[in-house]
């Protein structure tokens, strides 16, 4: 195993270098360790330790036209669309804006949101697990996860990076080299 500090190549396994004493703990980290405390924060992490963002919703009756500047505005990728009680009836999202509404002839300040949104998307509680949200957004497709309250309210929106984010800063954490006292 080669030294990142001083290039000495050491014996595999080596916890620091024989030539300059770095440490070299970082560089032989077990694959099994990763994998384990990925599988460990899947199965036992709850989705609200991502600590997902705020969600941006609008009213059934919002404009395309209003919703579309909305998203460019505030550099969205999607809007939560609620009913009149106020709980979540769709996503609006930029894949909707290029399917559904892009190259048509529409008049985007008379179109409302919900003719073009996908109704009743899938969503997730913030006590449910990492696992679950994962496996929603993979068999889903989505790139987006809306978090209700018990009543269906839209609370928080969580995205395939923050969970990607979430597990790079876990392994992060098992590759850094441990300070030594």
């Amino acid at each position: 195993m080669l030294c990142t500090s001083c290039g000495h190549d050491n014996l595999p396994g080596a916890d620091h270098c024989e030539e300059c004493h770095a440490s070299l703990m970082h560089e032989d980290v077990p694959l099994a360790s990763i994998e384990s405390a990925i599988e460990h924060s899947l199965s036992e992490d709850k989705v609200k330790a991502l600590n997902p963002v705020e969600a941006f919703s609008v009213p059934e009756g919002t404009s395309l036209e209003e919703a579309i500047r909305t998203m460019r505005e505030r550099k969205i990728g999607c809007l939560l669309v609620t009913d009149h009680a106020g709980r979540l009836s769709g996503i609006f999202t930029e894949r909707d804006v290029l399917y559904k509404v892009a190259g048509k002839e529409l008049d985007l300040a008379a179109e409302p949101v919900s003719r073009y949104m996908t109704h009743n998307p899938e969503v997730i509680r913030g006590d449910q697990l990492l696992a679950s949200a994962l496996q929603r957004m993979m068999v889903g497709d989505l790139r987006h996860l809306p978090l209700v309250d018990g009543e269906g309210r839209p609370e928080k929106i969580l995205s395939s990076r923050d969970i990607i984010n979430y597990l790079a800063f876990l392994v992060e954490g098992i590759l850094e080299p441990q300070s030594e006292e």
